[in-house]
């Protein structure tokens, strides 16, 4: 359940917040309330819609100034490489998934129908394997695109905070998030701490 109540580092978490916005130079709204949520997962960090969003599992566990290189690449993940979340995500997850899924349909129907000549129903048994091996391919470029974004907000964050401060607020961050005891998922669609951390020092080097 979110939990808006004031903590001691809220006001400077939400001053940090509003700094980016305006070195960033976003005129939307900017935040006014820090957000404790407890269906979060300890790696992920949303500002938007007023609001700096974080998981309840992280609280007290960073300073409100190990936060603020934490929320700048959220930031501009949020408001500068997915202006249009919904359409992005069609575009990449949800399109590509459905005409997998409807060619693998419509070639498992043709192939139960009794009605089709033998070398039609082996023409689309054919169809239909080659379909169930390009869905997976789907999912990691999926994949892969996803992360990229996360990445390319890493790169632009660094060049705003400094290199070497998102770095290393990004180390303790990861180190913070293992000792919760959260399982590191390597197979989600966001990148881990670490891999984020990987790819920010081999872009960087």
């Amino acid at each position: 359940m979110p939990d808006a109540s004031a903590g001691p580092d809220d006001e400077m978490i939400l001053k940090f917040a509003v700094e980016l916005f305006r070195q960033l130079g976003i005129t939307k709204p900017e935040p006014d309330t820090v957000v404790w949520d407890d269906g979060m997962s300890p790696d992920l960090v949303v500002v938007k819609l007023g609001e700096v969003r974080l998981p309840r599992s992280m609280r007290g566990r960073l300073t409100a100034e190990d936060w603020k290189p934490v929320l700048a690449p959220s930031i501009i993940y949020d408001y500068f490489l997915l202006r249009d979340p919904i359409r992005d995500y069609a575009l990449r997850v949800f399109l590509p998934l459905a005409i997998g899924f409807s060619l693998v349909g419509f070639d498992a129907i043709q192939i139960i129908r009794s009605s089709q000549p033998e070398y039609v129903r082996e023409l689309n048994l054919a169809n239909l394997v080659i379909l169930l091996l390009y869905i997976p391919v789907i999912v990691l470029y999926v994949r892969r695109r996803w992360r990229s974004l996360f990445y390319a907000a890493d790169r632009q964050a660094a060049e705003k905070v400094g290199r070497a401060v998102l770095l290393a607020t990004l180390t303790k961050y990861g180190q913070t998030i293992s000792a919760t005891g959260y399982p590191l998922k390597r197979l989600h669609l966001r990148p881990t701490v670490g891999q984020r951390i990987e790819r920010l020092q081999k872009d960087l080097r």
